[in-house]
């Protein structure tokens, strides 16, 4: 990917640099590299092959939602405290401290990003399912982001779910705007292994912004409702416990998660 060592050395240069979990200062915000060449390789694509308007319609609501998604985290990456961590702690800040975080603002904005995606995507089936959409896919872009503590573990999150939506669904318009990601996070995957830079909220959340809206434009109810169900139950279950403590336990996610990492904690 050619914007790939120019996009950290930018990212360097303007002070976008955070600690690692190991203590080392690396860039931070490199999702936005790979949002911006998936929307570059998205276009192209549309263009040249001729795309029908029903493709057309679907990534352009996607692509929207993710460019959204990645400039709301990126806003979160350079102004965040993180102090205020999981719903509780933003709520409280906000009860405590009449202040609205960063956090909570960006899980408002990509909700109604969400929501307008959806819409634009014509696949808008009564106001419950609209809500249920919407949350679906905000949901999938924090749960992404929950992930995002070693490095390459939330590109190989979205890498699994990826493939199974892929042999479950190859043929849905939805599946292009991923198809994008997936290529642009691949090329960079190496660089986060290394250590060399960080996905950070720019990244995470459009990643887990793609795959909900894939969820949620091209799969039956009852499934919808399935994984709705389901991120509801993580969400809740971070509030009060690790998920690096959940994976480290687990053989088969522990060996996933250290796979090609420079650092063995």
């Amino acid at each position: 990917m050619v914007i790939r060592k120019p996009g950290r050395g930018l990212l360097d240069i303007s002070g976008l640099v955070r600690h690692n979990y190991t203590g080392k200062l690396i860039p931070t915000s490199a999702g936005v590299i790979f949002v911006t060449a998936a929307f570059s390789a998205v276009m192209i694509t549309m263009i040249c092959h001729g795309a029908t308007d029903t493709d057309v319609r679907t990534s352009l609501s996607c692509l929207l939602l993710i460019v959204g998604s990645s400039l709301v985290g990126l806003i979160d990456d350079v102004y965040g405290s993180h102090v205020s961590r999981g719903l509780r702690g933003h709520v409280k800040t906000l009860l405590r401290d009449r202040r609205i975080t960063t956090g909570m603002q960006k899980a408002v904005i990509i909700w109604l990003l969400a929501a307008v995606s959806i819409t634009m995507s014509a696949n808008v089936h009564g106001l419950a399912t609209l809500i249920l959409d919407a949350t679906l896919i905000s949901l999938a872009a924090n749960f992404i982001n929950l992930l995002d503590l070693r490095p390459g573990r939330s590109v190989k999150a979205f890498l699994i779910i990826f493939v199974l939506l892929m042999s479950f669904d190859c043929r849905s318009p939805a599946a292009l705007v991923p198809v994008g990601l997936a290529g642009a996070v691949l090329a960079g995957l190496s660089d986060e292994l290394r250590e060399q830079c960080m996905m950070g909220d720019a990244g995470a959340n459009p990643l887990g912004a793609a795959l909900g809206y894939w969820v949620a434009v091209s799969l039956p109810l009852h499934i919808k409702a399935f994984v709705l169900l389901s991120l509801i139950c993580v969400h809740i279950y971070t509030e009060r416990h690790s998920l690096s403590k959940v994976i480290d336990k687990n053989p088969v996610l522990r060996f996933i998660d250290r796979l090609g990492r420079s650092q063995q904690p």
